[in-house]
């Protein structure tokens, strides 16, 4: 027993690190080695990039909570869209040749030995009725812009619609996230800013998918329809303005960039005033007690 007891107490005692690296859980390995720590939160902030960086989505899914009815009524507004776009530059074509006939109708007069009475009706011409092609272009006119308005309600109305129901269908959905998460999630998330979420950015792609979509496509059919007509009637004039054009789209892009970034700062600036006033007024009572008003004017 006595030389059991002195090889025992002879040994060398357990080294704490090679006890520590014994145990399966890395709990304490990192306790006893805090550089693993460092690296641990390094590869949280880089999880949080990746993640924050996924939440950027493209255009089509956008629509990804579109049934076949939204489908049906999105096709029946981009149809509507182009053909409502090409409304501006048949406008640009009857004016144009209603300019065209008062030109000739001038020419005609002035190389005309008639001579022109005073009265109010236009002098008779051979081979020449300018009141007929008047009253043609000006129901010419009445025409496209009645076409013009059935379309453009068509198209509004359709994706306004189409909108709505996938709007109200990706607020269920978050609303449904947001019950399904842990506690320790919902410790980090402040629920000012969830609410605020639920109602900003939501309306924020109900203005994306809704009218908006539909005026973008209206627009460019009306730049494609204008350029087709424009090497139909002029092509030199037609080339000169299309050597402009790249200024013009990257000047649009620019633009478009710098209203994408300015637009991600609003809300997110908009979700922590919202937090901040739902907090500072669910408890008004306290913050009076206390005389933290101006604490809550400074948030």
């Amino acid at each position: 027993m006595k030389d059991d007891f002195i090889n025992y107490t002879e040994k060398e005692p357990p080294n704490p690190k090679s006890a520590s690296n014994g145990y399966d859980s890395p709990a304490f390995q990192h306790d006893e080695k805090p550089e693993h720590n460092d690296q641990l939160q390094k590869n949280k902030k880089t999880k949080k990039n990746e993640k924050s960086r996924e939440k950027m989505v493209g255009i089509l899914k956008l629509f990804g909570y579109a049934d076949w009815l939204d489908i049906i009524l999105m096709i029946i507004g981009l149809i509507a869209a182009v053909a409502n776009g090409t409304g501006l530059p048949l406008i640009i074509v009857v004016t144009g040749e209603l300019t065209n006939r008062f030109v000739t109708n001038g020419q005609a007069v002035n190389m005309s030995s008639a001579v022109m009475n005073r009265s109010s009706t236009c002098p008779a011409i051979p081979g020449l009725d300018i009141e007929a092609e008047m009253t043609m272009f000006a129901y010419y006119y009445v025409g496209i812009g009645f076409a013009v308005m059935i379309l453009s309600t068509i198209q509004v109305w359709t994706f306004l619609t189409s909108a709505a129901r996938q709007t109200a269908r990706i607020r269920q959905k978050f609303f449904f996230a947001i019950l399904h998460q842990e506690m320790a999630w919902l410790d980090t998330s402040q629920i000012g800013t969830l609410n605020t979420r639920l109602t900003d950015d939501i309306n924020t792609i109900h203005e994306g998918i809704g009218d908006k979509f539909c005026i973008f496509v209206q627009f460019f059919a009306t730049f494609l329809t204008g350029i087709v007509i424009g090497f139909v009637y002029g092509w030199k004039l037609t080339l000169v303005i299309l050597s402009v054009s790249p200024v013009l789209a990257a000047a649009a892009a620019v633009g478009s960039f710098f209203l994408a970034s300015f637009t991600t700062k609003e809300l997110t600036a908009y979700a922590t005033a919202g937090a901040v006033a739902e907090e500072i007024l669910t408890a008004i009572k306290t913050v009076v007690a206390f005389n933290g008003q101006m604490k809550a004017l400074a948030k």
